[in-house]
């Protein structure tokens, strides 16, 4: 993992939709039993995002993401994106417009239960101490510094043998491709009914096909779900996002799927 990666540059853009959609799709049907469940978010970043900061300002990826699409949420009666407002209306319950963007780890706190528990990991030392203060009303939220993948093992299974993992690297560096593969891997040997989503960048080069490659290889039992938002052949950049889900619960995928139908019609209208 790279430690020059910071999220806030990025946060609410297309990918964060695309990903967040399916994390509140994900626990909400965990939530639909009574027995608790466990939550582990290996790149938890810092939790909420000031989409005014100077650094979400200098890229507005935020504003051009989640900034333009979030009066779509409001004009749908679908219940994936219903939901998904009323998370992000909390944290700006006292503002006349979006400032306050919640990333996966708040988003995940907020849905859990009183017998449901979480743990946040970051490895960077300023990100975390942000995710700390995001975190410090959650009780149920354990946050721990250090790297996911010499750490991830120790949690798995976790004594609830209900729940799922979240891995959300940058991928900045290139072997990242082949390392998350292998530690999802093992992962899911170690946690077999866990459900596991791993998100990863559509960029021209397209090393994500080595990714999905090894993991078809392995014969891994998988939904892969990708959403292009910028046309490949002219993309510079990231041109869309990409979710791998292992153990996916059945539902998931086309409640994501309406959603997502949604956006794009209104993206594409504008």
């Amino acid at each position: 993992m790279s430690l020059s990666y910071q999220h806030i540059y990025h946060a609410g853009n297309f990918a964060d939709i695309h990903k967040h959609l399916w994390l509140i799709a994900v626990i909400e049907h965990l939530g639909n039993k009574e027995k608790p469940f466990f939550w582990l978010d290996t790149h938890a970043g810092r939790g909420i995002y000031d989409l005014y900061s100077p650094e979400a300002q200098k890229t507005k990826e935020g504003l051009n993401g989640i900034g333009k699409v979030l009066k779509l949420f409001e004009k749908s009666d679908n219940p994936l994106l219903a939901k998904y407002k009323t998370l992000i209306d909390e944290l700006n319950s006292d503002k006349t417009t979006l400032q306050f963007y919640p990333g996966s780890a708040y988003l995940a706190a907020s849905l859990l239960r009183e017998q449901d528990r979480m743990t946040a990991l970051e490895l960077h030392p300023q990100e975390i101490e942000h995710l700390k203060l995001a975190m410090h009303d959650f009780e149920k939220v354990t946050v721990k510094y250090g790297d996911m993948s010499k750490l991830i093992s120790g949690f798995l299974p976790p004594k609830e043998r209900r729940g799922g993992v979240l891995i959300d690297p940058s991928f900045e560096i290139k072997s990242e491709y082949e390392s998350q593969a292998r530690l999802l891997m093992q992962s899911v040997k170690k946690w077999s009914t866990g459900t596991f989503m791993l998100w990863y960048p559509l960029l021209p080069q397209r090393r994500h096909e080595r990714l999905k490659e090894i993991l078809r290889d392995a014969q891994l039992m998988m939904t892969i779900d990708e959403w292009v938002f910028e046309n490949p052949s002219k993309a510079i950049g990231m041109y869309g996002s990409g979710m791998i889900i292992v153990n996916s619960p059945y539902t998931a995928a086309e409640k994501v799927k309406r959603a997502l139908s949604i956006l794009e019609k209104g993206i594409n209208k504008g």
